[in-house]
């Protein structure tokens, strides 16, 4: 009895100086917190991010302090693009915010219900990712197509593999649409770009400063296409918890506020973001600067007029919303989904645009319809593209043709069928990812009839795709050249191909896009 008694009391004893050393713990980290700066942080945030410079300025020190002056303490993660982790950490509450690009958001986080929604565009990738091949062997995107025998390196669930199918689907190169033996695998941008000077594969997808560094390695490995040539293809955007939003929306729109202020600071203090970036990457000046060329950073305004479209309601872009639904349509052909992930088949359901609506307004209040009338026109494809002789355009070099679709008119005729000009909107879908290109619109026939009547009627038919094109869809005639080439340049015929599907395919008009100096 005696000897239960004395445990009962050891255990007594114990409760009583685990509770004395709490206490007293408790107390040491009051004093802690009321006797330093800790005292005044009312919030912490974690951020998950991975080394993407586009994400840099939300780890940056200009953004820690301006959060911190504000009582709010942020917490970068760097969790090396482990995109399942973040989004589960997104999922739990043990993050509040985390940086993706829409496809890797659209591909992966339906397996966590959606955790986040987005609120605010980061960038675009404008340079950052570039394919790369031996000009010996490849020398446009056409090349790529129809060859089972090409190898490519580039780091799986990366930008690199959304470019790449991307690429696949605009340019309707079937071997890319799917991991295959064509796909050689890297660790990294650097391992990708070092198999293509070694000799190891075709062509590489891989981002700056490697790109750099690979071009000027072997001058005779090329660009093929850069993402300084497309829009609205490689988009990074902002996070946040849905249950964190909806409970703390103060909390979330002062860290969007001085995101946009940090990223002004930068803009207007470019020295100090390249000073910055030098001692975190240990890379040179010159690096540094290649690597900042590869990213668009979307401001307060970009984001209010273009992507959420909060300022203009008659605006004809929505750009969040269109790239949402490009890079499900890329997925989907793919294959990576098989259907459309989202709630309720709903692109709205995974933006919130009430942060960067509320901040615009408080910030730059109404703008008249003047102002925003110029801003528009400062964006017209007009202004772009200046006329060009006929030697001009013969001097032009191909990058690619974009998928061939067979559009269709009345025999001997002209005319755009209803099919046909469906089509064409689809093929103009795929242009606005690729403004920075000329269009060569070139019209074929088949192979019977009257040789000079075919040149004919195949000129009229690209002339017709060219019209519909501008009036349309806007693209600028002095971007497109209309060219007949009758039946002088039959298609290739596919091993056991029919005769009728062979004459089928003959008559087309294709969109091969050109680019040069001019």
């Amino acid at each position: 009895m005696n000897k239960k008694v004395a445990f009962v009391v050891l255990i007594i004893g114990l409760i009583v100086l685990g509770a004395l050393k709490f206490f007293v713990i408790g107390k040491e980290e009051d004093n802690a917190l009321s006797s330093s700066d800790a005292k005044n942080i009312r919030e912490t945030i974690d951020i998950n991010v991975d080394s993407w410079v586009g994400y840099y300025l939300l780890c940056s020190k200009n953004f820690r302090a301006s959060l911190r002056n504000e009582g709010i303490r942020s917490v970068c993660h760097n969790d090396n693009a482990n995109l399942n982790d973040r989004f589960e950490k997104l999922r739990n509450g043990d993050i509040q915010f985390a940086v993706a690009t829409i496809d890797a958001y659209l591909a992966l986080g339906g397996d966590y219900q959606f955790p986040g929604t987005i609120v605010a565009i980061i960038d675009e990738s404008k340079g950052g990712d570039a394919l790369l091949a031996n000009s010996d062997d490849i020398a446009t995107l056409d090349d790529l197509k129809n060859n089972p025998q090409l190898r490519i390196a580039l780091t799986p669930d990366s930008p690199s593999e959304h470019l790449i199918r991307s690429l696949a689907v605009h340019f309707d190169m079937p071997t890319f649409k799917k991991r295959g033996r064509w796909l050689k695998e890297t660790e990294s941008s650097e391992e990708a770009c070092q198999k293509l000077i070694n000799g190891d594969v075709d062509a590489a997808v891989c981002w700056e400063p490697d790109v750099t560094k690979t071009l000027l390695a072997d001058n005779k490995l090329i660009k093929l296409i850069g993402s300084e040539d497309t829009e609205k293809l490689i988009v990074d955007v902002l996070l946040v918890n849905r249950a964190f939003a909806q409970e703390k929306p103060e909390i979330v729109k002062e860290v969007i506020s001085h995101y946009f202020d940090t990223l002004s600071f930068y803009q207007q203090n470019p020295d100090n973001l390249v000073k910055e970036l030098k001692k975190k990457t240990g890379l040179n000046t010159n690096s540094v600067q290649s690597m900042l060329k590869g990213v668009a950073w979307i401001n307060l305004t970009d984001n209010a007029y273009d992507w959420f479209s909060t300022v203009d309601q008659t605006a004809p872009h929505e750009y969040l919303y269109e790239s949402i639904e490009s890079a499900l349509s890329i997925l989907q052909e793919t294959e990576v989904k098989k259907e459309n992930p989202l709630p309720n088949k709903d692109p709205y359901s995974i933006t919130q645009s009430q942060f960067i609506e509320q901040l615009f307004e408080e910030r730059v209040g109404s703008v008249s319809g003047q102002k925003l009338n110029q801003r528009k026109l400062g964006q017209s494809e007009d202004n772009k593209f200046r006329p060009l002789t006929q030697s001009q355009w013969k001097s032009l070099r191909s990058v690619g043709t974009l998928k061939v679709r067979n559009i269709s008119f009345p025999k001997s005729s002209s005319d755009l069928s209803y099919s046909a000009k469906q089509l064409l909107d689809a093929a103009a879908s795929d242009l606005s990812h690729y403004p920075n290109f000329r269009i060569s619109v070139e019209g074929h026939t088949g192979l019977s009839g009257d040789k000079d009547a075919n040149q004919r009627l195949s000129q009229e038919r690209a002339e017709s795709v060219v019209r519909y094109l501008n009036i349309a869809h806007g693209v600028s005639e002095d971007r497109m050249l209309a060219t007949g080439v009758g039946s002088d340049e039959p298609l290739s015929k596919k091993p056991n191909e029919s005769r009728r599907s062979y004459k089928y395919r003959l008559s087309r008009v294709e969109l091969i896009l050109k680019v040069g100096s001019l």
